[in-house]
């Protein structure tokens, strides 16, 4: 059924106001990152380390479960990751127990599914974070993440692809092609990086490779004072959630949006918009 004229024409009004007026902000385009919200809510308050010091990212992770029980954008393998990373911030401050049980109910109904997916090739990041994810969750938090024999065979591996690619890989090597290792911090085993490392390979602005998590990580271990400064100027930017990366390039996010309108039909209805974020982009 085909909306009349005057309907799609109140939309267009509404994106235009809310999308192209000049006090919007692009990263509110950007779907947020549960995996990385969670990380920067554990991050404990520099006074009183028994609150979180983001406690609005604490917040978003108790009003963002899925009914089903997982965190993340769909129920797929990429959801383990965060969805584990959302349990073990919330028994670290101790609450939501109950979406905590929903999320090991999920776990348990679905692993032998989702690892399905990987059996046979299993992703370089995924190889890297869940089996850590998992280790975090059982020997740190003391949450165990229960998996069916299937499961754990290929749960093996994932474990001895992530030993490959730690054994063979330097920190930092070359990453044109991939993200070194060292913008996995969180998920690296505690030996594997020193502050050295960390220090030499902080960006101008304080994270690791624009990493939330991994700078999250870097300054838990080591209370980094770039590293924090990084933090807080996400948090500020970034109120409710975060992006897997920050900063982004946000000539690459107008050309999103303005894909985004053509592929849902309405490029005519915004030529003038787009010529402007075109011309930004490519001045």
């Amino acid at each position: 059924m085909e909306l009349p004229l005057s309907c799609i024409e109140r939309r267009v009004r509404k994106i235009k106001k809310n999308i192209f007026s000049s006090n919007f902000d692009l990263y509110n385009f950007v779907f947020p990152s549960t995996y990385d919200t969670a990380w920067l809510a554990m991050i404990p308050h520099s006074k009183y380390p028994s609150q979180p010091m983001f406690n609005n990212y604490l917040d978003w992770l108790l009003n963002n479960q899925k009914p089903q029980g997982y965190w993340g954008e769909s129920d797929t393998i990429e959801c383990l990751p965060p969805t584990i990373v959302s349990m073990v911030a919330l028994i670290k401050w101790n609450t939501g127990k109950s979406m905590v049980d929903k999320g090991r109910s999920f776990i348990h109904a679905n692993a032998d599914k989702l690892l399905n997916e990987v059996k046979d090739d299993c992703p370089r990041w995924l190889a890297i974070v869940l089996p850590a994810m998992i280790e975090l969750a059982d020997e740190i938090m003391g949450l165990d993440v229960l998996f069916t024999k299937s499961s754990r065979d290929t749960m093996s591996y994932i474990a001895n692809r992530r030993k490959s690619f730690l054994n063979k890989e330097e920190v930092v090597g070359d990453f044109d092609w991939y993200p070194p290792l060292m913008s996995y911090l969180e998920a690296l085993p505690p030996s594997y990086v020193n502050e050295k490392d960390i220090c030499k390979n902080l960006s101008a602005d304080g994270s690791l490779f624009q990493s939330p998590s991994a700078t999250a990580k870097a300054f838990m271990a080591y209370g980094t004072q770039e590293c924090l400064d990084y933090l807080q100027s996400l948090a500020q930017r970034c109120p409710k959630a975060v992006p897997q990366a920050y900063p982004m390039d946000e000539d690459h996010i107008k050309l999103c949006i303005a894909n985004q309108l053509q592929k849902f039909g309405l490029g005519e209805y915004f030529v003038g918009e787009i010529e402007v974020f075109l011309a930004q982009v490519y001045r």
